[in-house]
């Protein structure tokens, strides 16, 4: 029979109060799991487990595995993640990022590119000056890594090569559409601009470290979370709620700048 206690390496997505004295918290493993773990007694005052609990915390847990759900008997914080828990603007993107972590996660199919995805990102948001493309790209990467890509090269009809300025996007069909196809049914087709459809294919093929150099337009990175948001409302049906409170945020910084 195997054990029912396990260890893994996690990061904290969100948690919240249950009943008298305890934590739910929801876990994205380094497998690229979705976890979610009952924490008893961690708010009680003798606690030494709620201030490793704590959303976007990294952490080495040990879990006891339950019928229903699994119990956290250990927690070890491994990366507090500080620079980001003090600068709002920096939490609201952070949070953003975990929101969709936890909605695109699966608790039965590991998904290893999915937690590499989100801890890289973490750590590039505690930088001094994250650049405004990090959204974007993640937005892209997380798409690409859970099988949701929508197709940036080829015509999703006619599965031809796509002559950028001769393109549209449909985010119904999952990518470009050639201007020689004619799509049937009550399809979405909207424009997307040469430059934007450059950028969304450097994303796609650029590691974390080039987005340093990356000087975006702002123009051009609102007409990539446009298309990008779009997307990812299609596939979950539903609008990220944590996207507007990194809006809000963002915007206010923006004026204060």
């Amino acid at each position: 029979m195997s054990s029912r206690i396990y260890k893994t390496e996690a990061i904290v997505l969100k948690s919240s109060p249950y009943g008298e004295g305890h934590l739910l918290v929801t876990l994205l493993t380094r497998d690229g799991s979705k976890v979610r773990a009952m924490a008893w007694g961690a708010r009680k005052p003798t606690s030494r487990k709620v201030g490793h609990l704590e959303p976007l915390t990294r952490v080495d847990l040990a879990l006891s595995k339950g019928r229903d759900m699994d119990s956290i008997s250990q927690a070890q914080n491994l990366e507090g993640y500080v620079a980001i828990k003090s600068n709002l603007e920096a939490t609201a993107m952070a949070l953003y990022l975990a929101e969709l972590a936890e909605a695109f996660a699966n608790q039965d199919s590991p998904n290893p590119a999915l937690y590499r995805l989100f801890s890289v990102m973490l750590r590039e948001i505690q930088s001094s000056s994250p650049p405004e493309v990090i959204v974007p790209y993640y937005q892209l990467n997380l798409l690409k890594v859970t099988g949701f890509m929508p197709e940036i090269y080829r015509c999703v009809e006619c599965r031809k090569g796509v002559t950028p300025g001769q393109h549209r996007f449909s985010v119904d069909l999952g990518g470009l559409v050639c201007t020689q196809c004619r799509p049937t049914g009550n399809v979405r087709l909207a424009p997307l601009s040469i430059e934007a459809l450059r950028a969304l294919r450097f994303l796609h093929i650029s590691e974390v470290p080039a987005l340093a150099t990356v000087d975006m337009p702002a123009a051009l990175v609102r007409e990539l979370r446009s298309l990008l948001d779009s997307s990812l409302r299609y596939w979950l049906d539903r609008e990220v709620r944590a996207k507007g409170f990194m809006d809000h945020i963002g915007a206010t910084a923006g004026l204060k700048a």
